[in-house]
C-alpha cells in the first residue's frame, strides 16, 4: 500500500510511473547518503476517501534489499523530494 502526499488520482492507473527513487539511508544538505534503487511504480487502484492505494513497486536489481522486504515494513518513495510511504502488505 502506498501513502501518497498528495493526491494521487492525477496518475494513470495500471501504467508504470518511472524515475522514483527508493533511498535507504537519509538526505542531508541536499546529498544523499546510503543505498537508491530507480524502481517502477504501478497504482492498481485507489482507496475510497484516502492519498492511499495499491500499488506494484518493481525492484528490478540484484542488490534490492529482498531480506527487508515483509509485511509491515514501510520505505519512502523519492522524487526529488519526498512523495510517498510504502508499507509491504
Amino acid at each position: 500500500m502506498i501513502k501518497w502526499d498528495k493526491d494521487p488520482s492525477r496518475y494513470s492507473m495500471n501504467e508504470w510511473l518511472r524515475d522514483i527513487v527508493v533511498i535507504y539511508g537519509e538526505i542531508i544538505d541536499k546529498k544523499i547518503y546510503g543505498d537508491t534503487w530507480t524502481v517502477p511504480v504501478r497504482i492498481t487502484s485507489l482507496i475510497d476517501g484516502t492519498w492511499n492505494t495499491y500499488a506494484d513497486v518493481g525492484f528490478l536489481v540484484d542488490e534490492a534489499p529482498w531480506h527487508l522486504l515483509v509485511g509491515g515494513y514501510t520505505f519512502k518513495l523519492w522524487a526529488g523530494r519526498d512523495i510517498a510511504t510504502v508499507t509491504i502488505l
